[in-house]
């Protein structure tokens, strides 16, 4: 969290005392859990309050300033080097620093046309209109600071050529009068944009400011005309005529892509078809409730443009800028008829018209000529606004006198605000939203009832979402910083922002002490090193001599002389105060006796620790840390109490674990307040491969008279990987069968190990070890008496160095002859197996995956075993080895749901698995979905995908592709979909010769694919009666599907056992394939039930081929 300080007034510690976990509750938001508030200058300050939501049990954050009308501190509203120049905030706030200004904060503005940069409501900065409000509502400051909101209703006139005619906008996009945009007279000032954006034919007059008589006043009274009274054909002529350049339904000029700016050039022409503008028969209050200037793409908002007036009357201010109450003169420069935009000179403003428009008032434009004079009237009916020096429109009115609307909805999003309290101070608030575990945001009615409880009476909601963003300078910093965290994952560049300024010099007069860190969430015992910075009366730090006193005010706790605050052993909150002479200042702590999780981490690599696997005597130092409520709590390893059980070793209270000097298991626990985490702990020697048969060949074993070797795949008879050694023997002859081997046993290895299909012949298998001296010696594995796999070991001979040949010894039973199928040979220095796969974790950061693998067993994983996938396909990537962390940069975005997935290969066999979901940074995806009915399903993703891979095409009909997700998938159409995933060369399986009954049946699209799966060992065929049958036509299990599909992905990885109310139901012969991939998360079930004897529809089965790249 930041860190603050703040003057110990009386209105400062109120709010501090209420920082305790459980002190009280927003009706808006949810319980408090913790704040902070900090003076940034004299009438401003930053707030910052975590609360938790019970409805959601999730976190929400929000940042605001309060700003009490001062002198010296103002607001001001920025914008880039033109009005459709967008900017980040940060930017913004560069530009006023660079102007000398201390940025006390700000937060983002208006909504607006993303296409083009043009706000939605109005911007008056320094006094001067630069856009007119569209309608919409706006806050607008005073002079002295004070504010207020409301609808500016400004109204803007032009006189010339013996009339006075309404200005639609002022700097907005040019429409045409077409039926449903307005069209009429535009005017642009050099503020707008290098150019007048247009692409359709129109008329534009360049004016030049008359700077006679300036301050002076003139009274008026003058009828404003209107141009359709003047030509009764013109709504017919304007319904029967279209502009050939607009796009269709637009009237008005379409978008411009050539201008060389960098500006945001040219909208959808002059019909402002992305969301500037007009309804003119709609309440902008009763618009679609668009979160942010994105959403507004997607909805039709249309402004009203400015007021439409009969007369301008009163007395007006002459002025050579646009101002409310003013009048400015101009002189005709020139005259153009342009087909498209033309440059805005600099200092000269144009008044403008699409050609496409009522003819008399055409007439009028163009019966101006060089040197005559037009007169721009700006009035508003409410005359508070030709006070206004800084104003800002706010597409939502959410709080008004004191009660909720009328603008509301119940999206919970990020959202920015503006407040004006009764007292007559103003709030800038925003919350953060979209980022669960972080802040989920809130409703337009929740932030309406929080800026209530707050004290607001009125308030406009301003642009949300990804614009949503706020920044301060704290009182020991130069430049301002962002505060939150925008939901888009970077800032968003945006048309306007509101800030808070201070042009007060320092005093360096003592005011009070900035004790920072000013606001800590931490642990009980956790220790945190203050400092008091010496703040004068202006807000700015300086430095003092005065001698500081420390001191907790109220809560347990102690506080050392130099300012080390030690937290106390309850939860509560403790103020820390820092005292001189002449000034103080507080900070304060929340303090959490017992977190919700404690996590554990290596010390020195920094990698997660689940599991530890060390030699005897191993030393490893452990850190822990700990959360509450989503949020990291400052903490020492001293915080927690650490203890080992005595087989394994000893841990100290800096979390330095020391293993035993022998082998043993145990569990190393961590303890804070009545939290505890256990780690499971094994101190042995080590398991080295020796052979795992996945090669192309089989290299370390030799068939004789009495054996032959070969490598099977068929998944059944694979215990680890995707292939073993079949051993066909025969005994009787010579009482014994033996096979060749070259396995070399390292050095110090005490046990042989493998794993062995029996054939229950009761023979006995035993293997020739030769030591370094070179004497050979058998030693007995075990005696085959069962069937299926078992895990064998044997202690070896000392000094032993390589085993030459595996024997089966002839029992005298009936089975001389028999078939044995081994894998994962292995030494070490225990007997015991280890069937615990690693454990893999993935995550995504700023365009970067990153992996960790740890095991139970062994200490480091060589880069060969592991192995990274992007879609499926594998791709190199960054391996550190002692701390078993991958990094990979992923590849730039592209709009489009992608999936990594990282394996890790222990010695003994076993693979762990881990595997993200990469979304675009928005969340939404950019792909189109190839399928009409898919719209919605929540398959959609899934299936889009694996059109795009090529995986499926779907149905033709005469509305479009069908997927047809929720009908059952048959056999065949699984075959062929998986051996599209599979990536197989269907064509080459063509020879293939099924042996199922029922071949004529098999429909010939997907009779290769059949072959291939047959082909490969994956798809067996059912027996019916005796008769094997393919059964391709219909519907497929469940559980057949879950047993193709582990039959695809190769054996080794965990095997959960099944807690579904149904899992009695799973078939025997599919069990251990069930138990692989809900093990792996990517069988899930619903509602407790995993249905393995139900069909398995066709997006059920996208979703699984998804899931299991």
């Amino acid at each position: 969290m930041k860190r603050f300080g703040i003057r110990a007034t009386a209105l400062a510690l109120a709010v501090l005392i209420g920082l305790a976990p459980a002190a009280s509750a927003s009706v808006a938001l949810g319980d408090d859990l913790h704040s902070g508030t900090v003076e940034l200058a004299p009438g401003t300050e930053l707030n910052q309050q975590v609360f938790w939501s019970n409805s959601r049990s999730d976190l929400r954050r929000e940042n605001y300033l309060v700003y009490s009308p001062t002198d010296g501190v103002c607001p001001v509203v920025v914008y880039g080097d033109k009005l459709l120049s967008k900017q980040d905030l940060s930017a913004m706030a560069s530009s006023l620093e660079a102007q000398g200004l201390r940025v006390l904060g700000g937060v983002n503005g208006d909504f607006f046309d993303l296409s083009t940069g043009n706000a939605l409501g109005v911007i008056i900065s320094e006094g001067v209109l630069r856009t007119t409000s569209g309608g919409y509502y706006a806050i607008g400051f005073l002079e002295d600071g004070t504010a207020f909101i409301g609808k500016p209703d400004i109204s803007v006139t032009a006189t010339f050529s013996g009339a006075t005619m309404r200005v639609t906008d002022v700097n907005k996009t040019r429409t045409a009068a077409d039926g449903t945009h307005e069209g009429g007279l535009y005017l642009y000032t050099d503020e707008y944009s290098r150019t007048t954006q247009h692409t359709a034919p129109g008329y534009d007059v360049i004016l030049t400011p008359v700077t006679d008589d300036l301050g002076s006043t003139i009274d008026v009274d003058l009828d404003v005309t209107d141009p359709e009274e003047q030509d009764p054909d013109a709504q017919q002529e304007t319904e029967e005529t279209q502009d050939p350049d607009a796009e269709e339904g637009s009237g008005g000029d379409t978008r411009d892509d050539t201008e060389e700016s960098g500006e945001a050039d040219s909208s959808n022409g002059d019909a402002e078809e992305s969301g500037e503008a007009d309804s003119s028969n709609t309440d902008p209050g009763e618009a679609d409730q668009a979160t942010d200037s994105q959403d507004l793409e997607d909805t039709e908002t249309v402004a009203e443009g400015t007021q439409e007036v009969d007369e301008v009357t009163g007395s007006l201010t002459i002025t050579n800028e646009l101002k409310v109450g003013g009048r400015l003169v101009c002189t005709v420069d020139q005259v153009l008829e342009s087909t498209g935009s033309i440059e805005i000179p600099a200092g000269k403003l144009v008044l403008t018209v699409n050609q496409n428009n009522n003819e008399w008032l055409l007439g009028q434009v163009q019966s101006l000529k060089a040197g005559d004079q037009v007169t721009i009237d700006v009035t508003a009916a409410d005359t508070r606004w030709e006070d206004v020096v800084t104003a800002i429109g706010g597409f939502y009115k959410i709080v008004t006198g004191g009660q909720v609307g009328p603008d509301t909805d119940s999206t919970a999003n990020p959202r920015t605000a503006i407040g004006i309290r009764a007292d007559g101070s103003v709030v800038f608030y925003t919350i953060d939203g979209r980022q669960s575990g972080y802040s989920v945001g809130a409703t337009l009615t929740q932030v309406a009832q929080r800026l209530i409880e707050l004290g607001c009476v009125e308030a406009i909601g301003l642009d949300g979402g990804g614009s949503t963003v706020i920044g301060a300078t704290l009182p020991d910093e130069e430049t301002m910083s962002i505060l939150n965290r925008p939901s888009d994952g970077s800032l968003r560049a945006v048309t306007n922002g509101i800030f808070l300024v201070s042009e007060l010099e320092p005093t360096e007069e003592l005011d009070h002490y900035y004790v920072t860190p000013y606001s800590s969430l931490v642990l009980s015992g956790a220790q945190v090193a203050l400092t008091a910075i010496p703040v004068d009366t202006n807000g700015y730090t300086f430095s003092d001599d005065s001698t500081v006193l420390w001191s907790i005010q109220n809560g347990d706790g102690v506080v050392s002389v130099d300012g080390v605050f030690t937290a106390g052993s309850e939860s509560g909150t403790t103020q820390v105060t820092a005292a001189s002479s002449a000034a103080e200042g507080t900070a304060s702590f929340t303090v959490v006796k017992t977190p919700d999780t404690i996590a554990v981490s290596n010390q020195e690599t920094g990698a997660p620790v689940t599991a530890l696997a060390l030699d005897p005597m191993d030393t490893v130092d452990l850190t822990a840390n700990a959360t509450w409520k989503n949020m990291i709590l400052t903490s020492q390893d001293t915080c927690y109490t650490w203890s080992a059980d005595e087989a394994i070793g000893t841990v100290d209270e800096n979390g330095v674990f020391t293993a035993s000097d022998v082998s043993g298991t145990g569990n190393l626990t961590v303890r804070a307040g009545d939290r505890s985490l256990t780690i499971p702990v094994t101190v042995a020697g080590h398991i080295q491969e020796l052979e795992s048969f996945e090669g192309g060949e089989v290299t370390v074993f030799t068939g004789t008279d009495t054996t032959v070797v070969s490598l099977e795949t068929s998944a059944d008879l694979v215990r680890y990987g995707r292939q073993s050694l079949r051993l066909d023997y025969q005994a009787g002859t010579t009482g014994s069968a033996a096979v060749g081997a070259a396995l070399t046993i390292p050095e110090g290895d005490r046990y042989l190990s493998l794993w062995v299909y029996g054939d229950g012949s009761g023979n006995t298998l035993t293997a020739t070890v030769t030591d370094t001296a070179g004497t050979a010696s058998d030693v007995v594995l075990g005696t085959l008496d069962f069937t299926g796999w078992q895990h064998l070991a044997t202690l070896l001979p000392e000094n032993a160095a390589s085993v030459t040949a595996l024997n089966v010894v002839y029992g005298g039973g009936e089975k001389a002859v028999g078939t044995l199928y081994l894998d994962q040979i292995t030494s070490g220095t225990e007997s015991a197996g280890d069937e615990t796969p690693p454990t893999v974790t993935v995550s995504v950061a700023d365009g970067v995956l990153t992996a960790y693998v740890s095991d139970n067993m062994d200490k480091s994983f060589a880069k060969s075993a592991v192995t990274l996938t992007w879609d499926g396909a594998s791709v190199d990537f960054t391996w550190e080895e002692e701390a078993g962390a991958l990094t990979w940069t992923l590849p730039a975005e592209d709009g489009r749901l992608h999936r990594a997935t990282v394996t890790a290969s222990d010695q003994s066999g076993n693979t762990g698995r881990g595997s993200v979901n990469v979304t675009p940074a928005d969340g939404t995806s950019t792909a189109q979905n190839p399928f009409v009915d898919m719209t919605a399903h929540w398959a959609s993703p899934y299936t889009t995908y694996l059109y795009d891979s090529g995986v499926v095409q779907g149905v033709d009909s005469d509305a479009g592709p069908l997927f047809q997700p929720d009908k059952n998938i048959t056999r065949g159409e699984f075959a062929l979909m998986v051996a599209r995933w599979m990536g197989l060369d269907l064509d080459s399986y063509a020879d293939v010769e099924l042996p199922f009954a029922d071949l004529d049946t098999v429909p010939s699209w997907c009779l290769n694919a059949m072959k291939a799966m047959y082909a490969e060992g994956i798809l067996k065929g059912s027996l019916e009666g005796g008769v094997l049958m393919g059964r391709a036509t219909a519907s497929i299990s469940r559980a057949e599907a879950m047993t193709i599909l582990g039959r695809i992905q190769g054996q080794g990885y965990i095997r959960q056992s099944l807690t579904f109310s149904d899992a009695d139901q799973v078939p025997a012969w599919a069990l251990s394939y069930v138990e692989t991939l809900v093990g792996q998360g990517i069988i899930s079930g619903y509602d407790n039930l995993l249905r393995p004897n139900d069909s398995v529809t066709r997006a059920e089965v996208a979703k699984m081929l998804f899931f299991l790249l």
